[in-house]
């Protein structure tokens, strides 16, 4: 049984990495913490993109959302990676990092 589990968490993945735009919040998202917000300004796609992906990514667990703080009547939410979505510096443009890249 948990191995079905897996298989759909693992297919789950996989297609939440299959969207460009994804793949971009996630490197945009190493090492800092950010809002749509701003990772709308950096990668120049709407706000209403990036939080669209961004909860796709949050469903999956690639990235966890760290606080929200009220603006102008909204509440504005800030996500991190976590180390389910860890894309290596070794791993190449786009690629997961394996174990083995992590180990080093």
């Amino acid at each position: 049984m948990g191995d079905k589990k897996s298989a759909r968490s693992d297919q789950e993945l996989a297609k939440a990495l299959s969207h460009p735009v994804r793949v971009e919040i996630l490197e945009a998202l190493q090492g800092r913490i950010a809002s749509p917000v701003e990772l709308s300004r950096e990668m120049d796609q709407t706000v209403g993109v990036i939080s669209y992906h961004a909860k796709t990514l949050l469903k999956c667990g690639c990235v966890e959302l760290v606080h929200s703080k009220p603006d102008r009547g909204n509440l504005e939410h800030f996500f991190s990676l976590t180390l389910r979505s860890a894309l290596g510096p070794e791993a190449g443009h786009g690629r997961l990092a394996t174990e083995e890249d992590e180990k080093g």
